[in-house]
């Protein structure tokens, strides 16, 4: 009976794990993820609010254009009612004053005012201004997808590169394996000793740890693609890339030129300069008069109590205003003459800002291209060694078997085709990153997406 449950609750435990389904990685090329990681990136949606809440802000100040219209309606109660005085000779009186006391203790009065900005020099100058800040928000969007770009394919990358790492140490374990079995079969029949089959599994120990080292930054890496991408935690992806001819693109990003003007940094740059000089002209308007137009109209009303507020019978008393402001700034205390000359200081500044920029994305383009070539030539030389690593590995295998060379011989020779692969696809994704990193200093990270 013992038997028979373990037997039973056996099958049981294997049927419920055969019918979870198995998480299977979603393929994704490089292409697959930009896109991804731009349509979920929270850097890039934070961009785009701040466009759109620079929208609002236009309406908001376009709001002072339109007219201001007030309502209020006052209610005010005294206890005790001024008192005026009047010449007495309107009432036949020999004193030269009477005092009066005029009103009543209650006053209601319901007001109306209107104001319309005619002409502000300073505000029709400030207009130039909303395209140029709205042309900076779109800049800044642009760069918020280019570093989108530039991290997601950065981590695309590396995790392709630690997965073809973890390929390679696969790989070499199993020829290890193959190589255990051959020394036991050699030791069985007295050609090795013992302790070649123990250095075998040292060195294959020294493999597996560099395997749980790949997969732990596999696991990583991965999460970080997935919180780029936007990708839930429990869906996985696997990167996915054409490594046949690694370097097969490389004419065409040899072929890249740089015009810095062209650069999101120095196009950027040249909004801010072009919106100091309007704030400028601006202030300097403001020295300018200002022309507006006004009315009111208000109903006033006299009670001697609460009672007959709003008695029929009782009148309330109008009166309305019709009129024109003219403004005329004359002394500010040099307020607007000082900021005058902050803001031409911070022109200054801006151009020499411009003026380094060139410079420096000069300079970034030329390193980066001298990267990409070194990177080139780097790969040739790996993918030489690997080759070369390979038929030394296979006649030393040979030579093993027949008894010409020793095992700790056989064993360098495995080792450095481990290090010699390792060293190549190193070498791939450096000169992948170095793509990127051209690709950055040119302006041109868009032409990763295809």
């Amino acid at each position: 009976m013992q038997h028979l449950f373990l037997l039973v609750f056996t099958l049981f435990f294997c049927g419920k794990m055969a019918a979870q389904p198995a998480v299977t990685a979603r393929p994704v090329t490089l292409s697959e993820s930009l896109s991804m990681a731009l349509e979920n990136s929270g850097q890039l949606k934070k961009a785009r609010l701040d466009r759109e809440g620079f929208e609002e802000r236009i309406r908001e100040g376009r709001s002072n254009a339109y007219p201001q219209i007030n309502a209020s309606l006052n209610a005010d109660y005294y206890p005790a009612l001024p008192i005026q005085l009047l010449p007495g000779t309107l009432f036949n009186q020999d004193q030269p004053f009477i005092p009066v006391q005029f009103n009543l203790p209650w006053q209601f009065t319901a007001q109306v005012q209107v104001q319309q900005q005619i002409y502000n020099e300073a505000a029709r100058r400030g207009v130039a201004a909303v395209n140029v800040t709205r042309g900076v928000y779109d800049l800044l969007t642009e760069r918020s997808e280019e570093e989108v770009i530039g991290n997601t394919a950065t981590v695309f990358y590396q995790m392709l590169q630690t997965e073809q790492l973890l390929r390679t140490i696969n790989a070499n374990r199993l020829k290890l394996d193959t190589l255990k079995s051959m020394a036991e079969l050699q030791v069985s029949t007295g050609y090795a000793i013992p302790t070649d089959v123990k250095r075998i599994r040292v060195a294959r120990t020294n493999l597996e740890t560099q395997r749980q080292n790949l997969l732990g930054a596999i696991s990583s890496l991965g999460q970080t693609l997935q919180l780029l991408t936007g990708t839930p935690f429990e869906q996985t992806l696997q990167p996915t890339a054409d490594m046949s001819n690694p370097a097969a693109d490389s004419a065409r990003w040899l072929a890249l030129t740089i015009e810095p003007e062209t650069t999101t940094e120095h196009r950027l740059l040249l909004r801010n300069i072009e919106l100091n000089r309007i704030q400028v002209n601006s202030l300097r308007a403001e020295a300018w008069p200002s022309l507006s137009a006004h009315t009111t109209a208000y109903y006033q009303a006299q009670r001697a109590n609460l009672n007959n507020v709003f008695n029929i019978g009782r009148r309330w008393y109008g009166m309305a205003v019709v009129g024109v402001k003219l403004n005329i700034p004359i002394f500010d205390g040099f307020r607007r003459l000082h900021k005058i000359k902050l803001l031409n200081i911070e022109d200054q500044k801006l151009e020499t800002d411009r003026i380094q920029l060139e410079g420096a994305k000069s300079l970034e383009f030329r390193q980066a291209r001298e990267q990409l070539l070194n990177a080139l030539r780097g790969l040739q030389m790996q993918h030489d060694n690997v080759l070369l690593a390979r038929e030394i590995t296979d006649k030393m295998r040979l030579q093993y078997q027949e008894g010409i060379v020793s095992l700790s011989e056989l064993l360098n020779t495995q080792t450095a085709v481990v290090e010699a692969e390792a060293n190549y696809w190193q070498q791939v994704f450096t000169y992948r990153l170095a793509v990127v990193k051209l690709l950055k200093a040119a302006g041109r990270l868009e032409d990763l997406r295809g």
